[in-house]
């Protein structure tokens, strides 16, 4: 009697920590890289794709066109801006030409 007792609160933690184990992997799900905005040399529309190195790959041509463009909520354009290889910090430090402000990654698309 004592025995019964005994293992059925025993299988009782022992179940909830295989079930907590299981939902515990330690890993947090990876999210996909939000799209950025390009401007296309060839056709000068601005193309939203995801994230690759410059000149990106025009997903409507096939073609490496694109180079990365920020917006300035100043004067309410998108500017394109250099490789990240050719100045140094994130590109949503990039000035403004016109207003000399930080620009940032996220604006309306032109249409």
């Amino acid at each position: 009697m004592v025995f019964q007792n005994s293992v059925a609160p025993a299988a009782f933690v022992l179940i909830c920590c295989a079930i907590m184990a299981a939902g515990c992997s330690g890993e947090q799900p990876v999210a996909a890289p939000a799209d950025v905005v390009y401007r296309c040399g060839e056709t000068g529309e601005f193309v939203s794709a995801p994230p690759q190195p410059a000149p990106a790959i025009n997903p409507h041509t096939g073609r490496a066109t694109l180079q990365r463009a920020l917006y300035c909520p100043r004067c309410k354009r998108w500017h394109v801006v250099p490789p990240p290889d050719v100045l140094n910090g994130p590109p949503a430090g990039y000035p403004c030409p016109r207003h000399n402000t930080a620009m940032q990654e996220q604006g309306p698309l032109p249409q």
